[in-house]
């Protein structure tokens, strides 16, 4: 059963910018809220062809549908006077959108390097329908585009059980020029804007029990993270990011727990592709090749135990799932089911998803004792 939501966009802070492999860490008898991370939702014609988008979280509703919250990227912006389109220029409609949110994702990132892809009025029109989901519904936010550049960037305030979380997402670039007016642009190889959203971060922090910062940047198709964004990502959380989720290279990179003043913290690097037919017609891929790299990775299931000293990470639970082409179209199904030829997956195809979970488990490695000190410990 899902917990009653609450959520604020009002400014209330100074503003200082205008496999089922487990983790676990020591628990704490305190509240414990579950999350879960999953990638990009992408638009591809062999998605927004479907006669029915709920189809495509069907696989995975018993994940989604126990977590207090789901946390997703939208590739995409949703302008509904526009035609839906793929690459290069992306646009979705409202019903798209709204089946995510009828199958439990809650919270979306939507700064990324497609956000102005319709330019201005683009942003507008995803502005509009992502506020009037929102009206219809007690569980949607998002964060990273504006409708009036002369308002700051400013946290979304999300309230769960009581717990009150900050979040906050950002894109390394635009495909198309915007500067920054409309979509959060904070490039991690620029010193002096890296800086600056670190300090945005630490003032931030405090006004929430925790606080999670989306990035969306680094090199597509790469599955090690670049060595500029990992010290970024360690710096947002030892500024007091509890989680960092990081999505854009389309390919799964690791994640890992990090140990700061006593807290444990959580940086996802990349979370890959969670919807996308980006290989549809390469059917089915080839299980060392990059079509499978952009058609499977994982849903991060995550606690967060918040007491009177603070929040920390006590659970990472990693649950491989892949794209798979069946009769209702492109859907999310997890690989174990796949493996074993469930959802009508015929036997030809268990080998590759055998291929696939068996690779994703050795990338993973094991994670029983992946607590690390930051760079900058107290």
């Amino acid at each position: 059963m899902r917990t009653p939501i609450a959520g604020s966009r009002a400014l209330l802070l100074p503003i200082a910018l205008c496999l089922s492999i487990v983790s676990p860490v020591t628990a704490d008898p305190s509240r414990v809220l579950r999350l879960t991370f999953v990638g990009d939702i992408m638009v591809h014609p062999v998605l927004f062809a479907m006669a029915d988008y709920g189809a495509i979280y069907k696989g995975v509703a018993d994940v989604l549908d126990g977590s207090d919250l789901t946390f997703a990227n939208l590739e995409f912006p949703v302008d509904s006077t526009r035609p839906v389109s793929g690459y290069p220029l992306f646009n979705a409609n409202r019903d798209y959108v709204r089946a995510a949110l009828e199958a439990r994702i809650d919270v979306f990132s939507a700064a990324n390097n497609h956000a102005f892809d319709g330019g201005e009025e683009g942003v507008l029109q995803t502005v509009r329908a992502l506020t009037s989901l929102a009206d219809g519904s007690p569980r949607l936010f998002f964060s990273g585009i504006r409708g009036n550049p002369r308002r700051p960037f400013t946290p979304e305030t999300i309230v769960v059980h009581g717990v009150r979380i900050g979040f906050i997402a950002v894109t390394q670039f635009l495909n198309q020029g915007d500067g920054g007016r409309y979509v959060h642009v904070v490039d991690y190889d620029d010193e002096a804007a890296a800086g600056e959203f670190a300090e945005f971060v630490k003032d931030a922090s405090p006004f929430y029990d925790f606080f999670v910062v989306s990035y969306h940047g680094d090199r597509e198709y790469v599955q090690e993270p670049d060595a500029a964004k990992r010290a970024f990502f360690r710096r947002l959380v030892e500024n007091g990011a509890t989680i960092v989720f990081g999505h854009h290279p389309h390919v799964l990179q690791d994640y890992e727990l990090v140990s700061v003043r006593g807290s444990t913290r959580l940086i996802m690097y990349s979370m890959g592709n969670f919807v996308s037919g980006m290989a549809w017609r390469d059917w089915p891929p080839d299980p060392d090749g990059l079509g499978a790299l952009v058609s499977d990775s994982i849903m991060l299931r995550v606690d967060v135990s918040v007491n009177a000293r603070g929040a920390s990470v006590t659970r990472a639970e990693p649950i491989p799932v892949a794209n798979f082409r069946g009769a209702d179209g492109l859907v999310v199904l997890k690989l174990d089911d796949l493996a074993k030829g469930m959802n009508g997956v015929p036997a030809a195809w268990t080998s590759y998803f055998l291929a696939r979970r068996s690779r994703i488990t050795k990338f993973l490695g094991p994670k029983a004792e992946d607590v690390q000190t930051a760079v900058r410990p107290e």
